[in-house]
């Protein structure tokens, strides 16, 4: 199929703005011939715009990252190799369309070097990139693991990171690298090597590499429940038995074995998987294993033979690879898996690689059960990362796995625990390293300041240099907020007085040694120590991990401008955080070169995250606050208009795709009068955009602006409060609703987060809008991972086949359209399977307020809390219970919002007007309706109960009128201005509506047409 040049160019630039500038090496050989096309479309229109008299920039400053990454491509080997692509371009241009050569003008200069290269520097400059042409010289000196870059990309790895704080996704290439996208359970996210970790639970990811490849990672199995880790990090898969031995389980629910008893050592959750338990289990002697939230016979078989995995060999525990891996100084032997009864003649082979080469240096071949050394016949020294292909001749699957070696490194720590020291950090200690033979590093001898952890450090073996980290074993201390788990800090906490009611926590990771007498945290108010708490006993946790409970404070701390927590332990005196009553700062204002914070009362290192109010889809910044409390600013944000600053305690790690700022936490802050320069080069959509929100020029069209449109519709009401036009989100949204199924497609290149655009769908009219046909599935199906409630609304159209009646054969589909539907049911979860194939809806009562909500809304909030807490522990679909219950929750605790609305007269009339409809001729609707209602009230203030019955009752007559109802048309046009100004404070619960309503339509249709 020909493709139009043009959206082959906005498709590339789109994509290549999101994945940032060019690395230093050449792209992967997948991307070459992509770039080639791109390369020859701009000679192309080069070419034809000297054809037409006008200047060649106009077509580098429409495609500005076609045109830095086209460039790239060729600058990458020498500038010669450019010439040669942009001749062969212009030949074949010319080829296909002669009259462009035949003009007055020299058409040579279209492929003149120095121009292409000037353009490129321009382009990158309007970007706001630092890439520049490199020099031949500097290129013959880059070492082989970097050209590596151009073979295959591996596949990501899941695995627990260093100390088992957090689950990373490992991703193949160096800090360097170019950018990949992810999309986790319908959120995205772009992401650069060497890993991201991972926010919470989630049922999958899809990783797209910058070839254009999509890895699909399973991660959490609804029905099982359970991820298992070796003991260096790796995950186990769960399709095979779990080896014998001590392994890391995560999990929902208590452990229950057959065969013996499991010895279990509970460890502290990782970072954001609240709801689950990180155990370390010894499985000698088990035979199964499950958990007791898994579903029914969900058990899981440990190995009774040989399982796969390293045997021997030893680790260096003061080096790490750049994603926590462990470092052999002594290599490992390989076991390979053998079942009960298995012959021992289906022999396994066993290929070593350099992950991202193809090159196999070493093949072995071994019986099942066998011991083998996969580097016998590797030359050494053995040193860096190493990956392991294990897989029988002749049949497709195999496994992987991976070792970084370091053969003739030692390692010798001063102290092989970093305390706590008393006035916050780490008390400062040395690594000492040794090397032998060829192997070389680059620092003998390494010593750890006291807010230093790890230290880099290369590894050489004379031609290649591996990146390792060095670090000693520390203490640290942890918050919880509300049961979730925040990250890990060697300073001292800054913690909000108002969070110590939300079922907060204080986690101290000490030494095992350090707890012989029971260290006791007390609250210390100008020198007075007012209270003292005692960890909680816990008989299955580590020794060392010590967990307070804060709630105890919350009266006391409320009269204190500033209380300091301290920890006595084995005769010190620890200052581990302190507690404020006040936000971190009054105000923001410019100050010269940078802003500065006025009223400033946070006594620790600080850093400022800021968003720009008219660009609020670029990514923030984070810069740190020094001691008077000025935030240095680069030259491109001190003209860049309206600022949020987002302040947080601490050194705080960028996010991979930060949501957007909540207005009213009072710690972010709001620059409303700040310069701001128009920029006259770029008119991309995203310039046009942002001169449009400051006021000047219209909205832009077009499918390049929709995504855009989204984000502005979807946050409009923080950017009216922060200065934007204040119709910007009124004709966003009605841009969106002109744009029709273009706008749902869109909406894939917004990453909004989940539940984002709900309020938007409603705004514009979009979650009415009739689609006939799903016209283009293989455009639909990359919706799903971004945005699947667009898609979702995009595929309607073909939702009846799953129904499995005999008058939707889903034979009759082609296979695109089939692949399509496959996304549903991962989406929708079992109950939406069950309701569109005509079964009661398994879950029809969750999300009401009725009598348990009244209940819960007279109980303290912490109690409230505590009720909850499990709702979405695991991640299901949308129309599962969990999924649903959290919905209402979020609900509910913006009540006293919704009854604002509730309480109005024009939502009864509505309410009254809905019911009277559907059970005028849709008997299955009506009673999914009455479902939801709330029962008698006891007066006017609990009217917020009947938002959960407004919301699906809006739901289900938009997507009537979607199915080409003439009657609900009209009524969704009356109903629309309330139920957008619902959705904004419910959009969880819309999401969740929109989905129920458009499985109960397709179930009515159905039975209709039966």
């Amino acid at each position: 199929m020909l493709v139009d040049p043009a959206q082959l160019l906005d498709d590339c630039e789109r994509a290549w703005r999101e994945a940032g500038e060019p690395s230093a090496v050449g792209p992967a050989e997948s991307v070459v011939w992509r770039t080639t096309l791109v390369l020859e479309a701009l000679v192309a229109y080069t070419l034809f715009a000297q054809r037409c008299g006008r200047r060649r920039a106009t077509v580098f400053a429409r495609w500005p990252a076609c045109t830095v990454h086209a460039v790239a491509l060729g600058v990458w080997r020498e500038v010669p190799y450019l010439t040669q692509l942009l001749s062969e371009a212009r030949e074949r241009v010319i080829e296909a369309r002669p009259e462009l050569g035949r003009r007055r003008a020299d058409p040579e200069a279209a492929t003149t070097t120095e121009v292409w290269i000037t353009a490129a520097q321009e382009a990158a400059r309007s970007l706001g990139w630092t890439w520049r042409p490199p020099a031949t010289a500097h290129l013959a000196d880059i070492p082989p693991p970097a050209l590596a870059a151009r073979g295959a990309t591996a596949p990501p790895e899941l695995r627990l990171g260093p100390g088992a704080g957090s689950v990373l996704l490992t991703l193949p290439g160096g800090p360097d690298a170019a950018t990949w996208q992810l999309a986790a359970d319908g959120e995205s996210f772009a992401v650069s090597p060497p890993h991201w970790v991972l926010p919470g639970p989630v049922r999958r990811v899809e990783a797209t590499d910058p070839a254009g490849t999509v890895h699909v990672s399973t991660v959490v199995d609804p029905d099982t429940v359970l991820l298992a880790f070796a003991a260096d990090g790796h995950r186990i898969p769960l399709d095979e038995p779990l080896p014998a031995t001590e392994i890391h389980l995560l999990h929902v629910g208590t452990l229950e074995t057959e065969g013996v008893q499991a010895a279990v050592v509970e460890l502290p959750t990782p970072y954001g998987w609240s709801g689950w338990t990180l155990s370390q289990v010894s499985l000698a002697g088990v035979t199964r294993l499950r958990t007791s939230e898994a579903a029914p016979g969900g058990w899981l078989e440990v190995a009774v033979g040989r399982s796969f995995g390293w045997e021997g060999g030893a680790t260096l525990p003061w080096l790490t690879g750049e994603d926590g891996a462990p470092v052999w100084n002594r290599r490992p032997a390989l076991r390979l898996r053998r079942r009960p009864g298995e012959p021992e003649a289906q022999h396994w082979q066993v290929e070593v690689r350099r992950p991202g080469h193809e090159a196999v240096l070493a093949r072995r071949t071994g019986a099942p059960g066998a011991l083998l050394d996969p580097w016998e016949h590797v030359p050494g020294p053995l040193l860096g990362p190493y990956e392991i292909l294990v897989h029988r001749p002749g049949r497709r699957g195999r496994r992987r796995l991976t070792a970084f070696l370091a053969e003739g490194v030692e390692a010798t720590p001063s102290a092989e625990w970093r305390l706590l020291a008393p006035q916050g950090g780490l008390v400062p200690t040395r690594l000492d390293l040794r090397t032998g033979g060829p192997v070389t590093v680059s620092r003998s001898a390494v010593e750890f300041a006291p807010y230093e952890t790890t230290r880099d450090l290369v590894l050489r073996d004379g031609t290649r240099g591996f990146r390792v980290q060095a670090l000693v074993p520390y203490s640290e201390v942890r918050l919880e907020l509300d049961g979730s788990p925040l990250t890990w800090s060697i300073r001292p906490l800054d913690i909000d007085a108002a969070d110590l009611a939300r079922d907060s926590a204080l986690t101290v990771r000490l030494p095992e040694q350090a707890v012989a007498v029971t260290p006791e945290l007390v609250l210390v108010v100008e020198g007075t120590t007012l209270v003292s708490l005692r960890p909680e006993r816990r008989t299955r946790t580590r020794k060392g991990d010590l967990r307070y409970s804060l709630a105890a404070l919350t009266d006391t701390v409320r009269d204190c401008a500033k209380a300091e927590l301290r920890l006595l332990v084995a005769g010190q005196d620890l200052h581990v955080g302190t507690v404020r009553t006040q936000p971190i700062a009054e105000d923001v204002v410019p100050d010269g070169t940078g802003l500065l914070l006025r009223g400033l009362r946070h006594p620790g290192e600080l850093t400022a995250r800021l968003y720009q109010v008219l660009a609020p889809w670029r990514q923030p910044l984070s810069m740190p606050v020094d001691d008077s409390g000025r935030i240095p600013l680069p030259a491109a944000w001190r003209s860049a208009g309206p600022l949020v600053v987002s302040l947080h305690a601490g050194t705080h790690t960028a996010d991979a795709a930060p949501a957007w700022p909540s207005l009213r936490d009072r710690d972010t802050l709001v620059l409303r009068r700040s310069p701001w320069t128009s920029s006259v080069v770029d008119r991309t959509a995203a310039a046009r955009t942002t001169e449009y929100l400051g006021g000047r020029g219209t909205l832009p069209r077009g499918t390049d602006a929709v995504p855009y449109q989204w984000i502005v519709a979807a946050r409009g009401r923080d950017l009216q409060q922060c200065g934007v036009k204040e119709t910007a989100p009124a004709e966003c949204l009605q841009a969106l609703g002109d744009a029709g199924p273009d706008a749902l497609l869109g909406a894939a290149d917004s990453s909004l987060r989940s539940g984002e655009p709900a309020a938007a769908l409603v705004g514009s009219g979009l979650a009415a809008l009739r689609i006939r046909e799903v016209t283009n599935p293989a455009a639909v199906r990359p919706v799903w991972r971004r945005a699947p409630l667009c898609a979702l609304l995009l595929t309607a159209p073909l939702l009846p086949y799953l129904s499995g009646d005999p008058a939707y054969g889903i034979d009759e589909l082609y296979p695109e359209e089939k692949e399509l539907l496959d996304e549903v049911g991962q989406f929708l979860g079992s109950a939406g399977t069950a309701i569109l194939s005509g079964q009661d809806d398994p879950s029809r009562t969750v999300g009401r307020f009725d009598a348990h909500a009244r209940a819960l809304n007279e109980l303290p909030e912490i109690q409230q809390q505590a009720v909850w807490r499990t709702a979405g522990v695991v991640p299901r679909g949308l129309l599962d219970t969990d999924t649903r219950t959290a919905a209402a929750w979020q609900a509910f605790r913006d009540r006293r919002t919704l009854q604002y609305y509730a309480v109005r007269e024009e939502c009864e009339e509505w309410l009254t007007a809905v019911e009277n409809f559907l059970d005028d001729g849709h008997p299955l609707l009506a009673t999914a309706f009455r479902d939801r209602g709330p029962g008698s009230l006891r007066g006017p203030g609990e009217a917020w109960m009947w938002a959960p019955q407004f919301s699906l009752g809006c739901a289900l007559i938009a997507r009537l009128a979607a199915a080409g109802n003439p009657r609900a048309v009209k009524l969704e046009r009356g109903l629309r201005s309330l139920w957008a100004s619902v959705a904004v404070h419910t959009p969880d619960l819309t999401a969740v509506d929109l989905a129920l309503a458009e499985c109960l339509v397709t179930a009515e249709t159905v039975q209709a047409t039966g």
